[in-house]
C-alpha cells in the first residue's frame, strides 16, 4: 500500500500505511529512498532523510510558519532566533542572507527577499513566474526554481520558472532562459503546410488541428489547453466526451476533479469553474476579471503589464486586443470594465480554418419590410434564405447611397414634444432601424413617451410644415441606458432608444444609418488623422435663435488630448471611456437644441456607407449663460460602446406583423 502525505504548517495529516506486513503510524514520513522519520522532523532545516527528500521546496512551500518561526526561502520553518546567528539554519542558508542589514530592512515571511545589497522585497506569489522581479534576477535562478512546483495549467521552462501556456512560442522570451521559443519546439508548433507533416504523432496520441503537437489521450478536456490552438478542449469534441462520476463538467465540456472547482485557480479553460454565481463570490464594487486566454488572442491590461486571465482589476480598466491573424478580430478591439462586466462584449479572433465560416446574423422581422439576401461572392454565391445566418467571405454591407447638397440626411430624426397643446421641437435622433430611434439620455430623461411624437423626411422645425413627404409616429416606449444618472450632472452614458408605435416606410427619403457593429476602429482612424464627420440639427445658430430649418455641418474629430488642452478643467468630468470629441473650436458647432443627434462618418474613405458613432451630448457653456460656447469642442457619447445594449433591446422588440416572403427577388436587395 502507497501512502500519501499531505502537510499544512504543524497540523500535519497523514495516511496510515502497511508495507511488507510493518504498520507506520500517522506521524512518521516516508523518505524517497524508503527510510521512515517522524513527520514533526520535516520541513524543519534540517535534512533527516538520506536523499534530503524531506526538505524540498515541492513539499515544504505548502508549509504555513507560525509566528515565532522564521520562513526560509524554500518554505521550511526554523527558530527565528536562528536569523543571521552565524550557522546554517535553513538548508539553503537563507536565514544567514543580507545579515548586515538593521532587522528592520528584512522582508517579512510573506514576501521573498531578494540578494540585492539593498533592501529589495517580492511577493511569494511573484517568485519563479518567468519574470525578473528582482533587479539582480535571484527570484528566478536555477537554485530556487528547479524545484519549484509548477501548476498543470502552465509551462515550466527549464530553470524551473512556471509561465502561462499561451505565451509559448508567440515570439516573445517570457522564460527567463527563453526556452517557451526554443526553435526546435517552436518549429513543430508554428509550422504551416507540408512542413507539418514530419511531425507526425502516434496512433496513441492526440493531434492538435492546427498545430502539429501531439499530446497524450489523457489530456483531451482536462480543462487545461495544451495545444496552441485549444484544439485538446474543443466544444464539440468536449461535451460528447463523458466525464468521471462526480467530477465537474466545464461549461464548454472539460472534465475537472470536483475539488478544483471554485478555488480561485484557472482549472476550467473558460473559467467556468470560477463563475461568481457558480461559487456564490461578490467582486469588489466595479471590478471585473480579467478574460479567459483564447487561441489567436491577445489583450494588453492598461496600466497592468503583469496581469493574467483570472486576475481581478479595478472598475474602468481596458483591455486592447489584437489576434494572429491579421483582420479577424470579430468585436471591439477596445473592451471596458464597468459594473462588474466586461462592456462591449469580450471578442474572438478566427482562427485560419474558420475565416470561412464567418456568418452575419439573419436581419430582424419588422412589418413591411421584404428581405431578400443574396452572396456576391465567395463559395456561398447566389440567393440565400434570410431566416437564417447568412455565411459570407468577406463583412457584411448594406448597400450605400451618397449624400448630396441637396438632400437632408435620411436618417435625421427630429423629436416634437406636447406643451400646452401644440407640438415643439426639443432634440435631434437618428434612425437605426424600421422602429429605432436612437437620442441623448438627457433628452428624454424622466419623459413620458406618450408625450413625443418623431418626425422623419422633414427640413422644418415647425411640424405643421412637415412637407407630403415627411414621416410622423408616436413613441410606444422611452428605453435609457440604466447607467446614465442625470441628476449627478455628469453626463455619462447619455444615449436612449426610442421604440416607436409603428414602422416607417424605407424609401429614398427617409432610411437607417448603420451602427457600427464590429469595433470603433473608424472612430479611432478619424481622431489619428484629423478627419471630419457630418452632423445635422436644428438648434441656435449664431444668432442664438433656433433655425427653423435642418441645417448639417462638418465636425473634425478630435483626439482626448487636444480635447483636455482646449476645455477648462472643471469640464474635464465630461471626457470619459464613454466619450469624445468633435469640433472646430473657431465658432463653428452645435449647440442648444442639437442634442441627441447622430454624428456620422464614412465607414471607409471611398466608400458610401455611413455609420453613427457618436450622439450630440454636452459642450462648454458661455459664461454667466445656459447657452453653449462654439469656441470649445462638443462632446459626444461614443455609439460604440453601448452595441450590446442595443442589441439586446433590438432583439427583444416584438414583431409587427408577418414579413412578406412570396415577393421575388429584384434590384433593391439586401447584398451580403
Amino acid at each position: 500500500m502507497i501512502s500519501i502525505i499531505v502537510i499544512f504548517g504543524f497540523n500535519r495529516i497523514c495516511v496510515i500505511m502497511e508495507e511488507n506486513g510493518q504498520i507506520y503510524s500517522s506521524l512518521t514520513f516516508i523518505c524517497v529512498d524508503a527510510t521512515v522519520i517522524s513527520l514533526m522532523n520535516t520541513c524543519d532545516g534540517i535534512p533527516h532523510c538520506p536523499d534530503s527528500s524531506d526538505e524540498v521546496a515541492t513539499l515544504c512551500r505548502h508549509v504555513v510558519c507560525p509566528m515565532n518561526m522564521y520562513r526560509c526561502s524554500y518554505g521550511a520553518c526554523v527558530n527565528r532566533t536562528s536569523r543571521c546567528n552565524g550557522l546554517v539554519d535553513c538548508v539553503d542558508a537563507s536565514d544567514e542572507i543580507t545579515c548586515n542589514r538593521n532587522p528592520n530592512d528584512i522582508c517579512s515571511d510573506k514576501e521573498f527577499q531578494c540578494s540585492t545589497i539593498q533592501r529589495e522585497c517580492i511577493s511569494l506569489d511573484d517568485v519563479c513566474n518567468g519574470y525578473k522581479d528582482c533587479s539582480d534576477e535571484s527570484d528566478e535562478n536555477a537554485t530556487i526554481c528547479r524545484e519549484y512546483p509548477c501548476p498543470e495549467y502552465t509551462f515550466r521552462c527549464l530553470y524551473g520558472g512556471c509561465i502561462y501556456q499561451e505565451v509559448i512560442c508567440d515570439g516573445i522570451k517570457d522564460c527567463i532562459d527563453g526556452t517557451d521559443e526554443d526553435s526546435n519546439m517552436c518549429a513543430t508548433i508554428n509550422c504551416e503546410g507540408e512542413k507539418c507533416s514530419q511531425y507526425k504523432c502516434r496512433d496513441e496520441e492526440f493531434a492538435c488541428e492546427n498545430r502539429q503537437q501531439c499530446l497524450p489521450i489523457a489530456k483531451i478536456c482536462d480543462g487545461i489547453r495544451h495545444c496552441a490552438d485549444a484544439s485538446d478542449e474543443n466544444s464539440k469534441m468536449c461535451k460528447i466526451r463523458e466525464c468521471p462520476e462526480n467530477w465537474f463538467r466545464c461549461a464548454y465540456g472539460g472534465c475537472i476533479r470536483p475539488e478544483l472547482k471554485c478555488n480561485s485557480r484557472l482549472n476550467c479553460y473558460d473559467w467556468s469553474d470560477e463563475d461568481e454565481s457558480l461559487c456564490a463570490i461578490t467582486l469588489p464594487e466595479g471590478a471585473c476579471r480579467l478574460p479567459a486566454a483564447k487561441a489567436g488572442t491577445h489583450y494588453n491590461v492598461s496600466g497592468c503589464s503583469r496581469c493574467r486571465p483570472g486576475d481581478i482589476v479595478p472598475e474602468l480598466t481596458w483591455l486592447d486586443y489584437t489576434c494572429d491573424i491579421e483582420s479577424s478580430l470579430q468585436g471591439a478591439n477596445r473592451i471596458y470594465c464597468q459594473s462588474n462586466q466586461w462592456f462591449p462584449s469580450i471578442p474572438n479572433c478566427a482562427v485560419k480554418n474558420e475565416i470561412e465560416e464567418i456568418t452575419c446574423p439573419p436581419p430582424f422581422e419588422a412589418y413591411g419590410t421584404i428581405k431578400r439576401c443574396k452572396a456576391m461572392w465567395g463559395p456561398h454565391e447566389g440567393w440565400l434564405p434570410c431566416d437564417q445566418a447568412l455565411p459570407v467571405a468577406a463583412p457584411l454591407i448594406v448597400k450605400g447611397w451618397r449624400v448630396e447638397k441637396e438632400e437632408t440626411l435620411p436618417w435625421q430624426a427630429t423629436l416634437f414634444s406636447h406643451e400646452n397643446g401644440q407640438w415643439r421641437f426639443f432634440c435631434g435622433g437618428t434612425l437605426i432601424g424600421e422602429r429605432i430611434v436612437l437620442t441623448a439620455g438627457h433628452c428624454v430623461w424622466k419623459t413620458s413617451a406618450d408625450t413625443v411624437r418623431v418626425a422623419f423626411g422633414i427640413l422644418s422645425s415647425d411640424l405643421n410644415q412637415a412637407g407630403e413627404n415627411a414621416q410622423v409616429i408616436d413613441v410606444e416606449n422611452i428605453k435609457l441606458q440604466s447607467a446614465y444618472q442625470d441628476h449627478e450632472s455628469n453626463y455619462g452614458s447619455d444615449i436612449a432608444l426610442l421604440i416607436l408605435k409603428e414602422t416607417v416606410t424605407i424609401n429614398s427619403i427617409v432610411r437607417p444609418v448603420c451602427i457600427p457593429w464590429r469595433s470603433d476602429a473608424t472612430l479611432t482612424e478619424y481622431q489619428e488623422a484629423g478627419r471630419f464627420g457630418l452632423v445635422a440639427g436644428m438648434g441656435l445658430t449664431e444668432n442664438d435663435t433656433f433655425s427653423p430649418v435642418l441645417r448639417i455641418t462638418t465636425m473634425k474629430i478630435i483626439s482626448d488630448d487636444k480635447c483636455r488642452q482646449n476645455q477648462n478643467r472643471d469640464f474635464w468630468k465630461y471626457l470619459t471611456y464613454t466619450s469624445f470629441c468633435a469640433g472646430w473650436a473657431n465658432g463653428t458647432g452645435v449647440c442648444n437644441g442639437d442634442s441627441g443627434g447622430g454624428l456620422v462618418l464614412l465607414q471607409r474613405l471611398n466608400s458610401s456607407i455611413w455609420e453613427v458613432h457618436g450622439i450630440v451630448s454636452v459642450s462648454p457653456r458661455r459664461l454667466g449663460t445656459s447657452i453653449c460656447n462654439p469656441n470649445f469642442y462638443t462632446v459626444f457619447t461614443k455609439v460604440s460602446i453601448y452595441i450590446d445594449w442595443i442589441n439586446t433591446i433590438i432583439e427583444n422588440i416584438s414583431i409587427i406583423g408577418p414579413p412578406d416572403r412570396d415577393r421575388q427577388p429584384n434590384r433593391d436587395d439586401i447584398i451580403v
